[in-house]
């Protein structure tokens, strides 16, 4: 997942932060939680970070169909043996989304302040000790019944194959432990990094089938297919996004238990081009007359007159990922993030 800060998504090109931003197995494990709707493609998540403007955003997003807010803000330590002290503000965007009538739980992620980007060495420290599991678990229910969440979201990512089992293991552990402490009702769900078959998902560090059973709730991050890092192309292009749902469905995460991701925002590529994401309505007003819809990838794009190419998911793009969400039969969708643009209305 891509997180911002509330000022840099108000900028042309906004200065951010890299971090981040689910079902019954074979035993039937999973399934008890309240969030385990019929697949109707009806749920709606949005993610926000504290900042300025946050409450606000987190009201309008409730009143425009949100039926969980994702707040950030549990991060894991460089040596993966503890959480990082927690961001101020938490509490209130908990507060103004459960008063909006939306559900809430606290995203965890191994996004290192240290590196700018996510660490997989936090992650496999973690994930291969049974201590610092145990640890972490007791702070992360700490940190959610503080905060008064419905749930914890694991967000770790850039893992890898060997932290499989780890993943499995601590998704049980935390489970358990969130529902002891939180209720019957309490869920735990993860963002999962997308893949278009199980062998990619297995190399992610993802045991789709395992973990299917200690999880009630996958949000599979269908964008970043093209980012600074590659040449330009679609946030999250439309068939690639369906690969992904269809190969994690395959791979043992029941449809109705998936949201399907959906970006609000772009990257722009060439000289001068920063590397940060761009909000929506930023990249719209930097292609003018130079916007094209395409239908094949359901997102903008555009080739600058300095030469700069624009690639960008909007309102118009959510709208189709939420077509698409029903039309697979999955939960619903997930939009990243709310600082970088608003929820569209319904």
């Amino acid at each position: 997942m891509r997180r911002v800060t509330t000022a840099a998504a108000s900028v042309v090109i906004a200065a951010v932060l890299l971090a981040g931003c689910s079902a019954a197995g074979a035993d039937g494990g999973a399934g008890a939680g309240t969030t385990t709707r019929a697949a109707t493609g009806e749920g709606v998540e949005g993610y926000v970070e504290p900042g300025d403007g946050a409450v606000e955003r987190v009201r309008t997003a409730v009143a425009r169909g949100a039926t969980v807010i994702g707040v950030d803000g549990a991060s894991l330590s460089d040596d993966g043996s503890h959480l990082l002290e927690p961001p101020e503000g938490l509490d209130d965007l908990v507060d103004a989304a459960a008063d909006a009538g939306a559900a809430t739980e606290v995203l965890f992620s191994n996004y290192s302040p240290t590196l700018g980007d996510f660490s997989p060495e936090a992650a496999t420290a973690l994930l291969s000790s049974t201590a610092d599991r145990g640890h972490l678990v007791e702070q992360l229910v700490d940190l959610a019944a503080d905060l008064g969440t419905d749930g914890v979201q694991i967000d770790l990512e850039s893992m890898r194959d060997q932290d499989r089992d780890g993943l499995v293991a601590f998704a049980r552990e935390l489970r358990a432990a969130v529902q002891d402490r939180l209720g019957d009702d309490a869920e735990v769900s993860i963002a999962m990094m997308a893949s278009t078959d199980r062998d990619g998902y297995r190399e992610r560090g993802y045991d789709l089938g395992p973990l299917a059973a200690h999880l009630d709730r996958v949000v599979l991050m269908t964008y970043d297919q093209h980012g600074p890092w590659s040449g330009p192309g679609p946030i999250g292009a439309l068939p690639w996004t369906r690969k992904a749902v269809l190969a994690a469905i395959d791979g043992g995460i029941p449809a109705e238990r998936i949201d399907v991701g959906v970006a609000g925002y772009g990257y722009a590529w060439g000289d001068g081009a920063d590397a940060s994401p761009v909000p929506a309505a930023t990249a719209a007003r930097l292609a003018g007359d130079h916007a094209t819809w395409s239908d094949r990838t359901g997102e903008w794009s555009a080739t600058l007159d300095d030469g700069r190419r624009l690639h960008w998911s909007d309102a118009r793009s959510y709208a189709v990922r939420r077509d698409l969400a029903r039309g697979l039969g999955v939960h619903g969708v997930a939009l990243w993030s709310l600082g970088l643009s608003p929820l569209p209305d319904a």
